[in-house]
């Protein structure tokens, strides 16, 4: 499985993204990720869910999106902090602690190791 993330907006208005194959991360972390893709019904999601302009109306509101990449099938999540659906916000939180953790491409820094996994 193959997730691209990208978060933007916020107050400082910061963006950061990552990129992350689990078929090159811990088995831990992979089945994590697998587990809240699974968890939020992903693929079932609509692309824009509850998308509405009174859903950017704060000048702190994150912006998502997130793609997931399993067996050639690809799925697009965009949403922010209002409209995401509660069991897609695991996932945002993780995802969003990964891209922080490496906010330059290539996939995350592996917890606990300064060798970067790709």
């Amino acid at each position: 499985m193959k997730i691209y993330f990208e978060r933007s907006g916020g107050f400082v208005g910061r963006t950061v993204s990552t990129e992350v194959d689990t078929n090159q991360i811990p088995l831990e972390l992979a089945l994590s990720l697998l587990t809240k893709v699974e968890d939020a019904s992903f693929f079932d999601l609509p692309e824009m869910p509850g998308l509405s302009l009174e859903g950017f109306s704060g000048a702190d509101q994150m912006c998502y999106k997130v793609t997931v990449e399993v067996a050639g099938v690809q799925h697009t999540v965009e949403t922010s902090d209002s409209n995401a659906p509660e069991q897609l916000q695991p996932l945002l939180r993780e995802l969003s602690q990964l891209a922080r953790a490496n906010p330059q491409p290539g996939g995350p820094v592996v917890p606990g190791s300064s060798e970067r996994r790709r």
